[in-house]
């Protein structure tokens, strides 16, 4: 195309020449060959972030379709000889186009179903941040919920995320609203949990005991989520019960040896062993830090090592250089000058004399229009280990409002089940930390709206690569 303005003219012939086309080609292989070592060093969603999202990988993309567009545009009105490097640069556009609605309208992410439980909420890598508030400690109002992504953001004491918390203040009142930071944001974080005392009036307990005799030691350690919460574990010939009232609700399980443990006040516990078949407890008692409690079974003895009447779980974080398994995201809050580390996918109560909050920083859970029941799972191993091999679900659709069964489908390792636009892949499942049997089956979910688009860029760049390759020969046969 001919321009009269000459500057125009010179920046048309810029952007249909090599001088554009071979650095923004140039820029693309760097970007793409610095993903791939950033993923390697450190993992996807680190390369995708650095990387593949990043405001350069979008500045080359663009470039490249400007470019592209602007080279066809150039050689109208089009000849037959045109048509196949159209073709070409038509399908290029396509594949990117269709790359970019696949990251914005797509989705990719876990699905975790129990075994005879249902489930329809899928979890996604996107990030949330909300805040509940409580009069009462029971009923919550989310007064807080909003996406973020603290990779991107420079968080530090001194350029911190802040809230101020206003929540059921008085509407003369003259008081400052609480004051929440976040001072800092830890992207590959290992913690270890430490049991600390608690404000909380409905904070549960938290006991560390030893059982042991002439054969075995084994240190645990029970605690309640809230004072109305049981927890318990199974050691052996015994199960542990902390925070169930026997005396009102009867034995949990009287087919199994039981010993249940409950709060009194401060210093003391009440214990309560029972044998298997026998609605009376053997022994009673209370006990402290310290106390020792024989049993009948094999000549075991709890120890008492550590005793808490309002416990609560806090974490010590280190910082780490690059993710391994046993890393997480972390993030620092300061509520009122005390700090708090909260992990990803995990919760943090604060209070003040009137209210008390709790803070959830978690992976955004997007749900789906039914939901997946599984009916069985099944699990087979490495012959002489515990590794396993093959493992593969059978689920039921059922719709979201109804609870009616829609469809019944295995999904295996090599067998992925397609649902409406959905994919679902058997990816891995989650064993009883106990027993070391199954408990729950957890699907890779993938819905790709951008894939017929991909399709057909590859089909029309094919096309044109062909007919490129036909027309070059029959020029030469020409000759």
């Amino acid at each position: 195309m001919q321009f009269k303005n000459k500057t125009i003219q010179k920046f048309w012939r810029f952007s249909t020449s090599f001088q554009m086309g071979i650095p923004i080609i140039a820029s693309l292989m760097i970007l793409i060959i610095w993903g791939t070592i950033v993923e390697s060093q450190y993992d996807a969603k680190t390369a995708g972030k650095l990387v593949y999202q990043s405001w350069m990988m979008y500045t080359v993309m663009g470039l490249l379709i400007y470019n592209l567009t602007i080279v066809m545009v150039d050689r109208l009105p089009w000849k037959p000889n045109h048509y196949p490097f159209i073709l070409v640069h038509i399908g290029i556009i396509a594949l990117i186009y269709g790359g970019w609605v696949t990251q914005h309208y797509g989705l990719d992410g876990t699905l975790s179903v129990p075994i005879q439980k249902s489930n329809g909420m899928v979890m996604v890598q996107q990030t949330d941040f909300t805040i509940y508030a409580t009069f009462n400690g029971e009923k919550y109002s989310k007064i807080y919920d909003q996406e973020v992504d603290f990779f991107k953001q420079n968080i530090s004491e001194n350029k911190p995320v802040q809230f101020n918390l206003d929540y059921g203040a008085d509407p003369g009142s003259t008081s400052p609203p609480q004051d929440l930071k976040i001072i800092k944001y830890v992207p590959y974080a290992r913690a270890t949990q430490k049991i600390v005392k608690s404000q909380d009036p409905v904070a549960g307990s938290s006991v560390k005991f030893q059982l042991s005799n002439s054969n075995v030691q084994q240190i645990e350690t029970l605690t309640q989520q809230n004072k109305n919460k049981t927890t318990e574990t199974t050691l052996g010939l015994l199960t542990i019960y902390l925070g169930y009232n026997q005396k009102k609700l009867g034995r949990k399980n009287p087919h199994v040896n039981e010993v249940y443990l409950n709060a009194i006040d401060q210093q003391n516990l009440d214990y309560s062993l029972f044998n298997k078949n026998e609605t009376a407890p053997y022994k009673k008692g209370q006990a402290k830090i310290g106390s020792v409690v024989p049993t009948v079974w094999m000549g075991l003895e709890i120890r008492i090592m550590d005793y808490v009447q309002l416990a609560k779980q806090d974490w010590q974080v280190v910082e780490l250089g690059r993710p391994t398994a046993a890393t997480t995201e972390a993030i620092q809050i300061v509520f009122n000058g005390k700090p708090e580390w909260l992990l990803l996918n995990d919760t943090v109560k604060v209070f003040t004399d009137k209210v008390a909050y709790i803070m959830a920083y978690h992976n955004r859970q997007i749900p789906l229009d039914f939901k997946l029941y599984l009916d069985q799972f099944e699990v087979s191993n490495y012959q002489g280990t515990r590794k396993a091999k093959e493992y593969a679900s059978r689920v039921t659709v059922k719709s979201k409002d109804s609870d009616q069964a829609v469809t019944t489908q295995p999904i295996s390792m090599n067998e992925p089940m397609k649902y409406a636009g959905y994919t679902f892949y058997q990816a891995s499942f989650e064993k009883d930390e106990k027993t070391g049997l199954p408990v729950a089956s957890i699907f890779s979910v993938n819905r790709d709206p951008g894939r017929w688009i991909k399709y057909l860029g590859s089909i029309i760049f094919s096309l044109g690569i062909i007919w490129l390759f036909y027309q070059r020969r029959k020029r030469r046969t020409a000759i």
